[in-house]
């Protein structure tokens, strides 16, 4: 008969336990040390990789140092700095707080830290055995900060050691780690040795021209080139990052990332947020690029909801969402002539030099950094004939379509060009499709039906939010059955559905009469649509962005089959008022599918295309 009685775990036993949920693989040690650094106030880290980190890790930073007294404190269960009182648990500000890590880690691992506090003469040395036992602690020599080596990770557990993946697999997660540490740790500089040799090194770089600098490292120069600078506020909530214009995108969500108090995180409501930000303005299929730096109130987040803190839970979800919706999509909707202070530039171009108080970066005045990683470019607009590359004229870049027929041509005097608006003025219509025009860059082409297509989708958005909501009665009523649960919602946001056009009339405990839509949504399958409507309240997901959504797709159809079609002549001054309609309009860089609608060509690039000067 089998023993059920219940016994105390022998404690090596619970430590290799414990190390299961703290260290699942090498990034798992690498993440823990590095916060740990980072905590610290580290300015300076470095890391050693052998085999990935299976057969070593080893983190040396310049942060406070460790007590000699405080070290075998360290290594033990449950022991940490950083939690006080059950009131810390809600209220973190620290990366890490359990106090398993170090045990954990030490448990599966032939396991060194020596450490030197400022406090005191020299640096201490500690190690553990291979039975679990700790020897004295030693006096080393060694600069102030601590410097932690884990070899031969799983030995003693060689069931978990043979789950890890490739060495190749396991040091790409941990160099993923350590870029996303990068972004958010402008005033540290890291270190990355692997087998030997030397993947990267950056230095610490505060100044904001030097973080895009490191920006266009990890992301790529492209991206720092075509993405806007954000930074907004509200009570509770503040964003800033950079966001990748609708015409640069990847067909990989693998350049996404989002901090939340200097948090790495991985939040799915964030990135839909996101997504719904590009909503008509982005390619189908394609994903934008973006880094994304979120503060609130560290009493308004709770960061214990996964055992790697990749999750968060927000207690005021709702106003993050549509903070972060909000203020991206004012940034990639902003017309080429912005008529508002404070309007978003690109990165690239932006003129402060230091990252300041109000930054939600962290920010150290330290030496330049010298950038040693290969970054890969992300997929953007591809050139055309080599030269064509999708230039953005201060904010963005453009294609729009209209047609053309014969190429007249007038000339402008020097004055007109000098004074010559963003799309300057056009010289000719090409093959009924295509506007030329010229700037003071250089020369621009429009795709006339994709260019109207926007001016025209903006226009019904406006007129529509003018108008309100009309409601249409059913001349045949339809009738929804729903839970309990959905029914109740329907009683409790009678008028948030009135709001939207939808009148409703109870039949029974789970029925629902439909007596009215929106006149908009006349023709759609509205069943579908209301019993998935009445599944994301349930699932507390958002139903109104996907009305909006709806209401969106028929206003963009509605566009494409009213605006001016191919082979259509159109007179000088046609083609310039739509360039000027253009310059007015948000989002004109793409129409409607997030196809681009003009294109820039420079002085430059005419003389290369040329070869003029050679």
């Amino acid at each position: 008969m089998t023993d059920h009685r219940i016994i105390q775990m022998p404690d090596n036993l619970a430590n290799q336990i414990a190390a299961g949920e703290v260290v699942e693989r090498p990034v798992s040690v690498v993440k823990e040390l590095v916060e740990n650094a980072l905590d610290a106030g580290a300015t300076q880290i470095n890391i050693w990789l052998e085999n990935a980190g299976i057969e070593l890790i080893e983190v040396q930073d310049n942060g406070r140092g460790i007590l000699a007294e405080d070290l075998p404190l360290a290594v033990e269960r449950h022991a940490t700095s950083k939690v006080k009182s059950y009131q810390d648990l809600s209220c973190v500000a620290s990366l890490g707080f359990r106090g398993e890590a170090l045990a954990s880690i030490a448990s599966v691992s032939q396991f060194g830290i020596s450490s030197y506090h400022q406090s005191e003469s020299h640096a201490w040395l500690l190690q553990n055995n291979h039975d679990g036992s700790w020897n004295a602690l030693t006096p080393v020599a060694a600069p102030i900060g601590t410097r932690i080596k884990v070899a031969s990770l799983f030995y003693n557990t060689p069931a978990r050691r043979k789950f890890l993946k490739t060495p190749r697999a396991e040091f790409t997660q941990i160099e993923d780690y350590l870029k996303r540490s990068l972004l958010v740790n402008p005033g540290v500089g890291v270190s990355l040795v692997h087998n030997g040799k030397q993947v990267f090194d950056f230095a610490p770089a505060s100044e904001r021209e030097l973080y895009l600098v490191r920006l266009a490292a990890l992301l790529g120069e492209a991206f720092v080139e075509q993405s806007l600078h954000i930074r907004q506020s509200l009570p509770g909530v503040s964003l800033e990052g950079w966001v990748s214009l609708p015409t640069y995108h990847r067909g990989l969500a693998d350049k996404q990332f989002v901090f939340v108090n200097g948090r790495i995180v991985r939040d799915r409501q964030l990135l839909q947020a996101v997504k719904l930000a590009y909503a008509d303005v982005l390619y189908h299929g394609r994903h934008p690029v973006f880094v994304l730096f979120i503060n609130v109130p560290f009493d308004q987040v709770d960061v214990n909801v996964h055992p790697a803190k990749y999750e968060v839970r927000f207690q005021h979800a709702r106003q993050v969402f549509d903070h972060v919706r909000r203020a991206i999509r004012d940034a990639v909707m902003q017309p080429l002539v912005s008529g508002h202070e404070g309007a978003t530039r690109p990165a690239s171009e932006h003129a402060s030099n230091e990252l300041s108080d109000q930054s939600l970066l962290p920010s150290t005045h330290l030496r330049q950094a010298p950038l040693v990683l290969a970054a890969d470019h992300a997929n953007s607009t591809q050139d055309l004939a080599g030269a064509f590359a999708f230039q953005q004229p201060d904010q963005s870049s453009y294609a729009i379509g209209i047609q053309s027929n014969s190429p007249s041509v007038i000339q402008e005097s020097s004055e007109q060009q000098s004074l010559a608006p963003k799309l300057g003025f056009a010289k000719a219509q090409i093959k009924g499709v295509f506007i030329l025009a010229e700037n003071a860059a250089g020369l621009v082409l429009v795709d006339m039906h994709a260019a109207h297509e926007r001016i025209v989708y903006e226009d019904l958005k406006e007129q529509w939010r003018k108008q309100q909501i009309v409601s249409q009665p059913l001349l045949v009523p339809l009738v929804l059955h729903l839970s309990s649960a959905a029914i109740m919602h329907w009683e409790a946001n009678v008028a948030w559905w009135q709001g939207w056009g939808f009148e409703f009339e109870q039949l029974g405990p789970e029925q629902l009469r439909v007596m009215a839509v929106p006149a908009v949504l006349q023709g759609l399958n509205l069943m579908e649509l209301l019993e998935k409507v009445f599944a994301d309240w349930l699932t507390e997901q958002r139903p109104e962005t996907m009305l909006e959504e709806e209401f969106a797709a028929i206003l963009s159809r509605r566009a494409c089959h009213g605006s001016v079609r191919a082979n259509r002549q159109l007179t000088l001054a046609e083609m310039n008022q739509l360039l000027r309609d253009m310059e007015r309009t948000p989002a004109s860089s793409q129409c409607n599918h997030g196809r681009p609608t003009w294109v820039q060509l420079s002085v430059e690039q005419l003389d290369q295309l040329f070869m003029r000067g050679r």
